[in-house]
């Protein structure tokens, strides 16, 4: 087994080693994925809009075609496709199918007699049975048969009689008409239809003038009015049959209707197959340029307007190159997204070279540079969706909600570091987009400037005024630069107004989640913990309402010493109204709990009464795990005591040690601690010892309050209170030039009104 001291030390390593391994995994992750989100192949160097202004001359490296814009492209192929007429097959074969059909229709309806009048024979011969044996074998050959007509409903239902079951075929099995001489009618309607030919539908849309036809082999031009549709051919068919059953049963005619209904089918019939593969060789034939450029042909000289014709000249060299392979073979394939993994890197360095220089405690925090890396991507993925993807204005992509959350959960300055990095990324990717970075960089700054010193969230409405202001003063700015066209600087404007209605909503609800998931405290969080509604607070300000009152007076202070030094103001008013809740355990042990009446420190000894001194932090720890206080508050519990003695009961212990000629141990009137680490609680510690001690100034006036601010600030120095802290000392020269005035204002003397006095005698003598 190691020493204690040797395991600590290897635990110590093993973590900083686990530490570095993830931030380099997390980095390199980073740099890949941010790689991956660039343009396949390389980067067209000529990356002109249309009415920008070149800023160097183009030759053309070699011969190359001017290819049709895709809008171009299309409508010629349109107008090729439309040129193709539909193709309609004449089916030789339909008349003979129409008349194999009528025969086994004659079949069936002659078997579904036959079979019903057997049914009806047998069943008058079963109610004459009086055998049981003969009776059940009856009714056993009824459900025979029974089965065997239902069988033939069904093949006649399939070959298209769907309305068996209508008075009309009752009448056909009561009468038993002649089923040869109803087909041979049906066969007289229809088959004559055939000679003419019957067109099936026409494909949909707009009127065809013209069909092509197809009939043994060879091909016609063919007007489709030239032949009977559908509706056409039946009212012919129903004209015959009308004429063949003048004189008939009306029934018979329907019967005939029925039959003919079924079997009618077009025998000119449309093919969608041989349609759409002339339409694609069609399409297929369309030329897709427009002209030719030879090498070292100018394509445009330098300072010139970009028109749309020289923007589709640029385009097609763009094509070019990537079809003569430049960035194709898997060697230049590596090498670019190398290029591409070292540029993200670059930019990269940029921000966490900062990190670790300025915020290591950041940059050592696994949890917030996997928050950083996952903002980032996550506005990447935005951005290439709705450029590349979706082919909106790259002014609605939301660069402001990464600018307000890393205000909200850092600082600003973190958040013009990370959005200057950030955009610089965005901006590469979306081929060098100008106007974006300038307009991100610029509405960035403005987000991060309506969020910096979040106190209300009423201030929503002051980002989205303010990112909305900014897009549109860009956007006009570029305008008087580029004169694009009315219509893209609206379409840009417009989703500008929504980028900025809809970041500063989607910001405040990301906040919410990014608190819970990465256990993050913001100034959101901090404001809801100033509420005096809080159990803790509400708790303190029943139980201990003179600590409570102290806690508010030291906030003040703490809040006028943060803001001179650039402390964030809304932390250390919070840690001061939270620091002294452990008091409500047992408030009348304080002096500013204390009414007049016995004080119950006289009964104890000095240890005593410094052991339950300093429990107040014990106690107070342990509440705010109770409640759940934030550990970033929670902190200022232990640490605005540090490891300071509980001077009074000391010195107490040392006057009666010296006359009872013992010792005393140092550490049982000192408080368990750590020290301060960052300026929020230092500020605090120095707040609340400066409150404390100025109650007991008698008549106090400036000199006085300034010496005793010197007397604890120098003591809190000398015992080492401060030096985890990263105040200065120009810090300190500061606050103590805040706190002057909070603490002289509220020291003030009031004026005494007439007969005041004699009224609090009066008062006195009657308690």
């Amino acid at each position: 087994m190691l020493p204690q001291s040797k395991k600590v030390v290897n635990d110590e390593k093993k973590y900083h080693l686990w530490l570095r391994i993830s931030q380099v995994s997390l980095i390199l992750l980073l740099l890949v994925i941010t790689a991956l989100f660039f343009p396949k192949g390389k980067m067209f160097q000529f990356n002109y809009d249309v009415d920008q202004i070149t800023t160097e001359t183009i030759i053309a490296p070699f011969d190359y075609d001017i290819l049709k814009t895709e809008s171009a492209l299309e409508q010629d192929r349109l107008v090729r496709e439309n040129e193709i007429l539909p193709v309609f097959i004449w089916d030789n074969t339909s008349r003979d199918q129409v008349n194999s059909r009528l025969d086994q229709i004659r079949k069936q309806l002659a078997l579904w007699y036959q079979a019903e009048k057997d049914i009806t024979l047998k069943r008058s011969y079963w109610g004459t049975i009086s055998d049981s044996a003969a009776a059940d074998s009856m009714v056993n050959q009824l459900q025979e048969d029974s089965l065997h007509v239902l069988n033939i409903k069904h093949e006649l239902q399939d070959r298209g009689l769907k309305d068996l079951g209508t008075p009309r075929w009752d009448f056909f099995l009561e009468k038993g008409p002649s089923t040869r001489q109803l087909v041979n009618s049906v066969k007289q309607a229809i088959l004559p239809q055939y000679m003419l030919g019957i067109i099936g539908d026409l494909p949909p849309g707009d009127g065809h003038l013209r069909i092509s036809m197809i009939m043994r082999g060879k091909e016609t031009d063919r007007n489709p009015h030239d032949f009977r549709d559908m509706d056409q051919a039946w009212e012919s068919v129903q004209k015959v049959l009308n004429t063949n059953y003048s004189t008939s049963d009306p029934r018979l005619l329907q019967l005939a209707e029925d039959v003919a209904h079924a079997v009618l089918v077009p025998n000119l019939n449309y093919s969608s197959e041989l349609t759409e593969n002339r339409k694609a060789e069609a399409q297929n034939l369309v030329p897709i340029s427009v002209g030719k450029v030879f090498k070292n042909e100018r394509i445009v000289d330098a300072n010139t307007r970009v028109t749309p014709q020289i923007k589709q000249k640029l385009n097609s060299l763009e094509k070019e190159y990537i079809r003569r392979g430049y960035g194709q073979s898997a060697a230049n394939k590596l090498t670019t997204f190398m290029g591409k993994l070292l540029l993200s890197a670059f930019l990269l360095f940029f921000f966490f070279a900062y990190l670790q220089t300025y915020r290591t405690q950041i940059y050592n925090d696994i949890k917030l540079i996997a928050l950083v890396g996952i903002i980032f991507v996550l506005h990447l993925a935005l951005a290439h969706l709705i450029v590349y993807k979706l082919q909106w204005s790259e002014f609605f992509v939301p660069m402001s909600i990464a600018a307000m959350i890393f205000t909200v959960v850092f600082d600003g300055r973190i958040a013009f570091i990370i959005m200057v990095t950030l955009t610089l990324i965005t901006g590469i990717i979306l081929s060098n987009n100008m106007p974006f970075i300038v307009a991100n960089l610029f509405v960035s700054s403005l987000a991060i400037y309506t969020v910096r010193r979040l106190r209300s969230r009423t201030q929503i409405l002051w980002s989205i005024l303010a990112i909305t202001s900014g897009y549109v003063a860009v956007i006009a700015v570029f305008e008087m630069i580029q004169f694009s066209s009315w219509e893209s600087v609206m379409e840009h404007m417009l989703f500008a107004a929504a980028n900025g209605f809809l970041s500063p909503l989607i910001t405040y609800g990301f906040l919410v989640l990014i608190e819970r998931v990465f256990k993050i405290t913001t100034n959101l969080t901090l404001l809801e913990l100033l509420d005096f509604n809080n159990k803790l607070l509400s708790n303190l300000a029943m139980k201990a309402p003179g600590t409570f009152k102290h806690s508010i007076d030291v906030g003040n202070l703490a809040v006028a010493a943060a803001e001179a030094v650039g402390a964030n103001s809304l932390l250390a008013r919070v840690g001061a109204y939270y620091h002294d809740i452990g008091k409500a355990e047992k408030p009348e042990y304080f002096i500013e709990n204390q009414l007049r009446g016995t004080n119950k420190h006289e009964k104890l000894s000095p240890r005593l009464s410094a052991t339950v001194i300093v429990a107040h932090v014990k106690d107070g720890v342990r509440m705010a795990n109770e409640f759940g206080l934030p550990s970033i508050v929670a902190d200022f519990i232990p640490m605005h005591h540090g490891r300071t003695r509980v001077e009074f009961f000391y010195q107490q212990a040392l006057e009666r040690a010296k006359e009872n000629n013992s010792e005393i141990n140092e550490a049982d009137f000192r408080y368990p601690g750590p020290r301060p680490n960052t300026k929020e609680t230092g500020i605090l510690m120095l707040s609340e010892a400066i409150e404390a001690a100025s109650r007991s100034i008698k008549s106090p006036n400036p000199q006085r309050i300034e010496a005793l601010m010197d007397t604890i600030i120098e003591s809190r120095i000398k015992s080492g209170e401060l030096t985890n802290c990263p105040l200065t000392f120009r810090d300190l020269e500061i606050i103590k030039g805040a706190m002057m005035p909070v603490l002289t204002g509220s020291m003030h003397e009031r004026v005494e009104y007439p007969g005041q006095r004699k009224k609090l005698h009066i008062m006195d003598d009657e308690v």
